[in-house]
Parts: structure tokens; sequence; C-alpha cells
């Protein structure tokens, strides 16, 4: 695999945990996140560990940062989603 490919992947599958956390209303515990995601226990803990910038914990909670809403802002916008 690709360098690309591997950085084009794990673009996708944080976009998926950011937009899971925005769909539960900019907080979502890790079982919301798994269920909105369908991904692995390893892969979101291993992606959620590295997205510090874009998502926070607070309690049980996983909460989106302004720099992850922007984030998801610009992905939605090149891809023109929502």
């Amino acid at each position: 695999m690709l360098i690309g490919e591997t950085q084009l992947r794990a673009r996708r599958t944080r976009i998926k945990i950011l937009q899971a956390i925005v769909d539960s209303n900019g907080a979502a515990g890790f079982s919301q996140i798994k269920y909105a995601t369908d991904l692995s226990t390893g892969s979101i803990y291993y992606h959620l560990g590295r997205m510090v910038r874009y998502v926070i914990k607070k309690s049980k909670q996983y909460h989106i940062t302004n720099e992850g809403l922007e984030l998801l802002r610009e992905h939605n916008a090149s891809t023109g989603m929502r």
C-alpha cells in the first residue's frame, strides 16, 4: 500500500468519526461512534488518540472542537456533502 493511500484511508476514517460526533449534536459516547461508523474498537481508539486537535474527551463523551468542525466543513465543501 502506498503512503498516500494510507493517509487517505486514515483521513476518511477520521472524517467518519467527526461526522458521527456532529450527528450526535457535537458529543458522542464511544458506543455511539462505534455504531454510527461501523469501525472496529481498535480503529476508533487509534484514530481518536491521534485526533487531539479535533476531538476532546470529557467524562465519557467525545466532543468535537472548533478545529474539528472546520476540518469537517472543509471536507464536506470539497466533496459537495452537507
